[in-house]
């Protein structure tokens, strides 16, 4: 199913693309789901209940990680870094650009994505932006150098926000680099969220990091319209 655009903007670099339910009424109040790398379609099954939010950055390498990092291959690009920037942008730009040209639901907005748009939304459950009430990481890349001590060693803020993580168990196969160990870094961090927060959603499925795309966000959705009462 491909989703209409109702409205297009560019946001300091982010390109940021609403879909409305077709439905859609001005007066009513709508929950959000704000989608790194914008890839809507996949969650077209919320498509008639929530407001589609897709984020697609001018270079991920740089916004979807939260420090620099060499590349994990010669002659791949390194990664800037930038994501402190990215979530300022977000939080303190996009969204509110939106709050004032649509009703939003407050109590209902996520925020998420897949591979590195998923670290990216687990690394703001450790900042202190506006609070949000789901966070949700699909093939996280927590892979990520230092991303695990990074976790271990600090506090996780947004402790009351709904959590969903999802990794496959084959993912990194055929990899001799960090990639090759990304379901042991994958359960580490879902053990180590899940211990803070012992309502997080935690699964594991049966595939390689770049499977499945429809069927994993097919299951997001499904739990999401089961944890906000969606139609």
């Amino acid at each position: 199913m491909t989703l209409s655009r109702n409205k297009e903007f560019n946001w300091e670099g982010i390109q940021v693309r609403v879909s409305l339910p077709s439905t859609y009424d001005s007066k009513q109040a709508y929950p959000v789901v704000l989608l790194n790398d914008g890839e809507l379609d996949y969650l077209s099954d919320l498509s008639q209940s929530v407001i589609l939010v897709g984020l697609i950055p001018e270079n991920r390498l740089d916004d979807f990680t939260p420090w620099q990092a060499s590349a994990l291959k010669e002659g791949g690009s390194d990664f800037g870094g930038r994501l402190d920037r990215y979530h300022q942008k977000l939080f303190q730009g996009i969204l509110t650009t939106l709050q004032k040209d649509y009703l939003i639901d407050e109590s209902r907005i996520a925020y998420g994505g897949y591979s590195l748009g998923g670290l990216a939304a687990v690394y703001s459950l450790y900042s202190s932006y506006l609070p949000l009430s789901c966070i949700f990481s699909i093939c996280g890349s927590f892979w990520y150098p230092d991303f695990i001590d990074f976790c271990r060693g600090h506090d996780l803020i947004q402790s009351q926000s709904l959590i969903y993580l999802q990794n496959g168990q084959t993912e990194g196969a055929n990899h001799s680099n960090r990639l090759s160990k990304a379901p042991i870094f994958a359960r580490n961090i879902h053990d180590l969220i899940s211990e803070a927060v012992p309502s997080t959603y935690s699964t594991f499925d049966a595939y390689g990091h770049h499977e499945a795309l429809e069927q994993r966000y097919h299951h997001f959705c499904d739990w999401l319209r089961e944890e906000w009462n969606l139609k």
